[in-house]
Formats: structure tokens, sequence, C-alpha cells
């Protein structure tokens, strides 16, 4: 069960940093498929999606280094 909580630790604190990181990468990286015209509604929708996938991104790589910590952890201590 600890190893359980150690991955959920770690997939918050994933989605937490890609959260913090992420509307500044998309706005340094802004290169919408769209023209920008009068309404900004497909440029924000865009930004949007992205700034989800980010999220979803760092989500799972800290799911994956959570596991692979308590994996670490959990055979350090048989050891």
């Amino acid at each position: 069960m600890r190893n359980f909580y150690i991955v959920l630790f770690c997939f918050f604190l994933g989605s937490t940093i890609s959260a913090l990181f992420a509307p500044g990468i998309v706005s340094w990286y802004f290169d919408p498929p769209t023209s920008i015209g009068v309404s900004c509604k497909e440029a924000v929708g865009w930004g949007i999606n992205a700034y989800q996938k980010m999220v979803l991104i760092g989500g799972v790589m800290g799911l994956f280094s959570g596991i692979v910590v308590a994996f670490f952890l959990k055979r350090k201590s048989k050891i």
C-alpha cells in the first residue's frame, strides 16, 4: 500500500509541476494551426487543448517516475 501512495504522490507532483510550467511553454511555443483575425476563439481553444495535453503528459511522467521510485525503494528494503 505504501508503494501505491508513492506512485500517487508522484502523479500529483508531476501534474502540479506540469500545470505550473505548461502555460509558459505553450505561450513560448505558440504557433496555432489557424490564422488569428478578429476572433481568437480557435486559437484559445487550441491553447487550452495544448495545456490539457501538457498536464496529462506531466501526470503520466510523474506516475511512471513514482513506479520506478517505489520499485527501487521496495528492492532496497529487501536487501
